[in-house]
């Protein structure tokens, strides 16, 4: 397929004024989303680059078509390092910069040499086909268990610019290129309108899988609380139920620890509620990075957690109660003096006994809760069970601790 020059110029003026015009908008609707935010900055200069091109199609400045080559390249780089960044991983922002700079001054210096025109070509598309390798590499490789909709349309344009941009490199390898600017030099219609193509697809794949993050986001918002980063207390009762019904439904062991922060008040009195924070998160940090994964923990509260462990009886979860004392242990208190935090800890299994789910799980959480104020009552800084709580079967409950620590809830 040949096209003119005129008609060239038309489609990449329509093609890349639409897409400026999409991804400007875009770069203040994806604000909530960092690869969102690349992504449509980096369509913004493809765009940008691209009508550079076509104005300049007609009067055909060489070093006009080399600083649109690079800021092509810059683009491209950019929506790479977004995809990066939205699998969390290391954004190459120096590596990627030093790219943009040597291929800007390769594209400068070929466009000044005998042939400049097919060694720009060689430069320019070969190191957008390399971004494109690199692009279709991770996204098919380096997710880390997402699935967006949007990811397999940019994988297809992806494609699209890897093959076009293949044969422009090997066109301009054989010397077969126009006269003409670089991208738009080309009289092969299809060198031209596939890569316009692609680019609207990965534009719309972006733009799909940026709002997908959002909406992830906003909804993790809505089910975690904003300090601790733990499940609030509307999601973990709302895991409970569901936890409850599977128990009802398989008979299968549920059980259920409720965690309370030694002398809590008085590390806000004496440091202040920033201080309090600090050691709240801390402390969730010990209880998160303890559990299993099949373990659900959430901030009931204040200074109140809960942990919910299926197919586990009362016995079993004394080893999740230990794991967390001792992790606790670790975290200094603020202040000069060497004190360290704990934590006491009721621990119940769900045996029946109350009508209906709801019913059920609050009668699970204040078993636990009963349990959880004898630990305190024998000293804190260790786990109570509730099957101890008859008085013909009550030891004195189990992993005490040897921090010191001064009269108080």
């Amino acid at each position: 397929m040949q096209l003119d020059q005129q008609t060239i110029v038309v489609v990449m003026v329509v093609v890349y004024a639409s897409t400026l015009a999409i991804s400007a908008g875009l770069l203040g609707a994806l604000r909530p989303s960092a690869a969102g935010r690349l992504w449509a900055l980096g369509h913004l200069l493809v765009s940008v680059a691209g009508l550079v091109l076509a104005a300049n199609a007609s009067a055909r400045l060489v070093y006009v078509s080399a600083g649109g080559a690079a800021a092509f390249i810059a683009g491209r780089l950019l929506i790479y390092r977004g995809v990066r960044v939205y699998y969390g991983m290391a954004s190459w922002d120096r590596t990627l910069a030093v790219g943009v700079t040597l291929a800007a001054l390769a594209l400068v210096g070929a466009a000044g040499m005998a042939g400049g025109q097919a060694r720009m070509h060689v430069i320019g598309y070969g190191s957008l086909a390399l971004v494109a390798v690199l692009t279709v590499v991770t996204l098919l490789h380096a997710y880390d268990g997402r699935r967006s909709v949007g990811t397999p349309l940019v994988v297809i344009a992806s494609l699209i610019h890897l093959a076009t941009h293949l044969a422009g490199f090997a066109a301009g390898l054989a010397g077969n290129v126009a006269s003409g600017p670089f991208y738009a030099s080309s009289a092969n219609g299809i060198l031209l309108v596939a890569p316009l193509v692609g680019t609207l697809l990965a534009l719309f794949g972006f733009t799909v899988m940026a709002m997908e993050q959002v909406i992830a986001t906003n909804e993790n918002g809505a089910r975690l609380d904003a300090l601790t980063r733990l499940l609030n207390r509307g999601a973990l009762d709302k895991a409970a139920i569901s936890l409850v019904a599977a128990w009802e439904r398989h008979g299968q062991p549920l059980s259920c620890l409720v965690i309370d922060i030694d002398h809590f008040k008085q590390v806000n009195d004496r440091h202040g509620h920033h201080a309090g924070d600090t050691v709240l998160k801390l402390i969730a940090e010990a209880i998160d990075n303890s559990r299993r994964a099949s373990d659900v923990a959430g901030r009931y509260g204040g200074e109140e957690f809960c942990i919910l462990c299926p197919h586990t009886d009362e016995g079993q979860a004394t080893a999740l109660a230990s794991r967390i004392l001792k992790k606790v242990r670790g975290i200094a208190l603020p202040g000069e003096s060497a004190a360290f935090a704990s934590v006491s800890i009721g621990v119940a299994e769900l045996r029946g006994g109350a009508a209906g789910v709801e019913g059920l799980w609050r009668a699970l959480f204040a078993a636990a809760d009963r349990a959880l104020y004898a630990a305190k009552e024998f000293g804190r800084d260790r786990y109570a069970l509730a099957s101890w709580m008859a008085p013909s079967t009550r030891p004195v409950p189990g992993d005490v601790g040897d921090s010191a620590h001064v009269p108080g809830r």
